[in-house]
């Protein structure tokens, strides 16, 4: 056992990892890809290296994500943008390595530096929280108002987005840390500061992923196998189905008479996916190319419909970089293949889940499954850098949180 448990430590540079990247999604999201490198680099170099034997206990996410990005190489023979596939397998390697390395540093710590990652990780959390509800207080008091550099701060519609996404995720972690301590009522109230906050800012789709992660909680506690056997059912029907949806103009005009409350970008989201579905038409097997979305003919084209004025008037383009879906990403850039991998990805990690030690364990890993994968489906391109190391710095401090729990939910 490690007796001291000083800064020169690989559980001081996750835990600073930790503790950062919640307020830095609220403040600098891109800005999450160099802390992933820089703490991963730094807990190697501290002695992080000998915990990397811990990954052997990972074989097949190891061996899925060596096959991904083998398909994603070989898919730069027929991408439409070899370059930027090439590059962008690149760019997952590295960031694969990196969160892999701290998941490993995390697997082999002692309950004392459990304890400190727990607490600085949950130091990040409060601190974002604390961000993103004075901004949230300001936006509904009005101010300041139209005009000047914080104004626009506040409506930094991005910004916001992808802080209030991570923390919707964030949150999992940070609560079981309180669970496994048996402080439930702190934990709770954690939960409900949080949801607070989500619901008076703009992203719905954090809403949504708490929203469902509060709905799995209970039933990953009581069912935890029936509850991750469900969840991968429904995913592999979205990969399989959903580019078979009709979501034509037509279609798209009725939702809009009939729920008018949509918002004219959850619209938008539905004209991407029809275009999306129909370059999956077009290479059903192998794909456009991984990451190539952006490239895709047609994509940059305006939505001047006359039957969609909404679209025409906010400027739409038929595919803005990505399709907003993680399962229609995975179809239209890889094909069946490529479908095929990441969905086996998604579903061992949630059969993981299910079997993560204690029943809050496995019902918080299942609720934070759950969370990431509302915000998968609905938002942001599935290979932002940004993006997946969130994911790995949460899932890291996911591993670290403390393991004993000794009180249950009633």
């Amino acid at each position: 056992m490690r007796d001291d448990i000083g800064w020169a430590r690989p559980s001081a540079a996750l835990a600073a990892a930790a503790a950062a990247m919640p307020p830095l999604a609220t403040v600098a999201p891109l800005g999450i890809l160099p802390l992933l490198l820089l703490g991963a680099t730094t807990a190697l170099a501290l002695g992080g290296y000998r915990d990397l034997p811990r990954l052997r206990g990972l074989r097949p996410l190891l061996l899925l994500l060596v096959s991904i990005a083998a398909l994603g190489l070989v898919s730069a023979l027929w991408s439409i943008a070899p370059g930027h596939s090439v590059a962008s397998v690149l760019r997952l390697i590295g960031v694969s390595v990196a969160g892999l390395c701290l998941c490993a540093v995390a697997l082999g710590l002692e309950p004392p530096e459990r304890e400190r990652v727990r607490r600085a990780f949950l130091y990040g959390v409060l601190l974002a929280l604390l961000l993103l509800g004075i901004a949230a207080l300001l936006r509904r008091l009005g101010f300041p108002g139209d005009e000047g550099p914080i104004a626009e701060w506040l409506r930094g519609y991005t910004r916001f987005n992808r802080a209030s996404t991570t923390l919707a995720l964030a949150i999992w972690p940070a609560l079981y840390g309180f669970l496994a301590l048996g402080e439930r009522l702190r934990g709770t109230l954690l939960l409900a500061a949080a949801a607070a906050v989500l619901t008076q800012l703009v992203d719905q789709t954090a809403v949504l992923a708490i929203a469902l992660g509060l709905a799995v909680w209970p039933l990953g506690w009581r069912f935890p196998r029936l509850t991750a056997a469900a969840m991968a059912a429904v995913l592999v029907a979205l990969v399989a189905l959903l580019p078979l949806a009709p979501l034509g103009t037509a279609e798209v005009v009725h939702i809009h008479a009939t729920v008018p409350a949509i918002k004219p970008s959850g619209l938008h989201r539905l004209t991407i996916w029809h275009f999306v579905s129909e370059r999956i038409a077009e290479r059903p097997w192998l794909g456009w190319g991984l990451d190539a979305s952006r490239a895709i003919p047609g994509g940059s084209d305006r939505v001047n419909d006359p039957a969609m004025p909404w679209l025409s008037a906010m400027g739409a383009v038929w595919l803005p970089l990505h399709p907003h879906s993680a399962a229609l990403q995975w179809r239209v850039e890889l094909g069946w293949p490529g479908a095929l991998l990441l969905t086996l990805l998604a579903c061992w990690l949630l059969a993981s889940a299910s079997a993560a030690g204690t029943a809050a364990r496995r019902a918080t890993a299942l609720a934070l499954m759950g969370s990431g994968l509302v915000v998968a489906m609905l938002s942001y391109g599935f290979w932002q850098e940004w993006w997946e190391s969130s994911l790995w710095l949460i899932a890291a401090a996911f591993l670290a949180a403390p393991r004993a729990v000794q009180a249950g939910p009633r």
